[in-house]
């Protein structure tokens, strides 16, 4: 896989010597990336056999904690599940040197239990077990459903979809992110009504917004609005030029970034900072 990106790296975090990157551009060059995360000041990087966090032109890799299953971060820390279903964190406070053991938060009161998917925010670190349950470390949720085939973090809200098609959302709703209807916060998963009915496939957060994806590939999106084919069209916050190479701050409405018909595009990426494409 070949991955370009565009926007801030002031940290360096995109493996390239510049602050500002004004043009899609490939990074990474000499790394066979499947999947990557990119915060404020570090990248978080799947590779073929393990993940690597890249920090002030440096790889860290994650060592001594058994194999890694899955990963998530924010702009502070970097929090993963082992196979043994153990939470493990690193934080950028510690330059990623420490890999630290978050206490057991399931006390072994159901048997065979363990953490199958971790998901954080800069409010909120939401882990999903085999069992169905759902916890917003380290606190157990009432919330409980077999069938949840994946979950995602915004910045302060959770949303999650069920194999059935089903999206529930929970977390801060003051930006309408929750898509409730209202800008109330909610402290248990509920079912999106609003898409009721509609048999969604595929989710996806930004920072205060959420999008759902249907099986008839129709898009769905809410929450805060400040920010085809191959074709690509962004909007939002343009500060660090992650959309486009001019100085204007913000786009209100979609804009046409680049046709992009000459790539496979595998993955398509939006983070506070930076956008990144993924391609075959």
């Amino acid at each position: 896989m070949r991955v370009l990106s565009k926007g801030f790296n002031l940290y360096g975090q995109l493996d390239l010597l510049v602050p500002l990157i004004e043009n899609f551009t490939h990074i990474f060059l000499t790394r066979e990336v499947k999947d990557i995360f990119v915060s404020h000041s570090f990248s978080v990087l799947q590779l073929e056999e393990h993940f690597t966090i890249f920090y002030r032109n440096e790889f860290k890799n994650i060592d001594n904690c058994g194999h890694i299953v899955k990963i998530s971060a924010n702009d502070d820390n970097v929090v993963m599940v082992n196979h043994l279903g153990k939470l493990l964190k690193s934080r950028l406070a510690e330059n990623f040197d420490i890999i630290h053991e978050i206490p057991n938060i399931l006390h072994g009161d159901i048997p065979d239990e363990k953490i199958i998917d971790i998901t954080c925010g800069s409010k909120l670190c939401v882990a999903y077990t085999n069992k169905g349950r759902l916890f917003n470390v380290p606190n157990k949720l009432s919330f409980e459903n077999l069938d949840i085939v994946d979950v995602k973090c915004g910045k302060e809200h959770c949303i999650m979809l069920d194999k059935l098609g089903n999206v529930y959302s929970f977390g801060r709703g003051s930006r309408g992110q929750l898509g409730h209807g209202s800008l109330d916060d909610m402290t248990e998963p509920k079912p999106v009504e609003a898409l009721g009915g509609i048999k969604i496939v595929k989710i996806a957060v930004g920072g205060w917004h959420s999008c759902a994806v249907s099986k008839d590939g129709d898009l769905y999106t809410w929450g805060w609005n400040s920010n085809d084919n191959s074709h690509l069209y962004g909007s939002g916050w343009n500060r660090y030029k992650q959309l486009l190479n001019e100085d204007k701050e913000n786009f209100y409405e979609f804009v046409f970034l680049h046709d992009y018909s000459a790539e496979k595009i595998v993955h398509l990426k939006c983070g506070s900072w930076n956008s990144i494409l993924i391609c075959a």
